[in-house]
């Protein structure tokens, strides 16, 4: 078995808008989006979620249909869930011009690379990525894209994953019922929401959820968000979450005397909004939801507040 890399788009300067490019033919592991910008000004330097916001969507179609739909920020998510860590980004430096990447990956199946669960072979035009972007945040300029295609020439895949957002925004607090594609086995659910308990609040706008199939308690009865979302922190360990580390500071009239401020903790991580609910945690098979043949699947969430919500069905779709 052997792999073959290569590129899709090479430093293309982006503007608001959407851009499509057709993908190689033979059966794909993964792509790779490079996202490249520039700190705007000295002590004004992007964060994570201002570049990855710039990514407003990315969409993969075949024949037409979408198979992948998916913002920047829930991208980064499930990047950590299936490939275990946070990408990283490089060169976090704060000085005007600063060259700055982060890549993400766009997985086809739970395991990168493997040959029974990719994106199918096509025909010349029939499989497209579309990359939706809306520089609105500040703090960057520059924007660069680069995409590359890992494609796996011999492979015989029998099916490949299909994730696409379904928005949610709660008329009023409380239970709400959300309904859910029905027809593919699920290896996961990737969900957001707007708020989070970061200050003296415990507020959260999914403050808690259980999945009824055919109206019944399946896999997940009433669980709290607090819950799932350590969960999921504890399988991805977060890059520097809550990692000592010392900043020096100037304690004196000149530069001639510092202090150590002592240990410094990071207040969250990237995936203060996220949780995941899992039906492969071991990547096998053994837990994966079959919803053929159902006549319901939804989720019962229980809001905090009215804000929006993004619910990601990660399905497996046979060929």
């Amino acid at each position: 078995m052997e792999f073959f890399r290569s590129v899709v788009a090479q430093d293309i300067t982006e503007a608001d808008g959407t851009k499509t490019y057709d993908l190689q033919i033979r059966p794909t592991s993964h792509l790779v989006i490079g996202i490249k910008v520039l700190n705007l000004t000295a002590n004004t330097k992007a964060s994570v979620a201002q570049i990855l916001g710039a990514l407003e969507k990315v969409e993969v179609l075949r024949f037409g249909s979408t198979e992948v739909a998916i913002s920047g920020v829930d991208l980064y998510a499930l990047n950590c869930i299936l490939l275990g860590h946070e990408p990283w980004q490089e060169n976090v430096i704060n000085l005007e011009n600063s060259t700055r990447c982060i890549n993400l990956i766009v997985p086809f199946g739970r395991k990168l690379y493997n040959p029974l669960e990719c994106f199918p072979e096509t025909k010349a035009g029939e499989a497209q990525l579309k990359l939706t972007v809306d520089i609105s945040d500040t703090g960057y300029d520059g924007y660069i894209s680069q995409v590359e295609q890992v494609e796996l020439p011999a492979a015989k895949p029998t099916r490949h994953l299909r994730y696409m957002t379904k928005d949610y925004t709660p008329s009023a607090t409380g239970a709400y019922e959300v309904d859910l594609p029905r027809g593919n086995l699920y290896a996961g659910i990737l969900m957001w929401g707007t708020t989070v308990p970061t200050g003296t609040a415990w507020t959260t706008t999914i403050d808690k959820l259980r999945l009824l199939v055919n109206n019944t308690e399946t896999y997940f009865g009433m669980c709290n968000w607090e819950a799932l979302h350590g969960e999921l922190i504890n399988r991805c360990s977060p890059a520097i979450n809550y990692g000592d580390g010392l900043v020096m500071e100037n304690a004196a009239s000149v530069y001639t005397q510092n202090a150590d401020t002592g240990t410094f903790e990071q207040d969250d991580t990237a995936l203060a909004n996220h949780i995941y609910l899992d039906f492969s945690p071991n990547k096998e098979d053994d837990f994966l939801l079959d919803s053929k043949g159902l006549t319901g699947l939804s989720l019962d969430i229980t809001a905090g507040d009215t804000n929006a919500t993004r619910i990601v069905p990660v399905e497996l779709m046979a060929h």
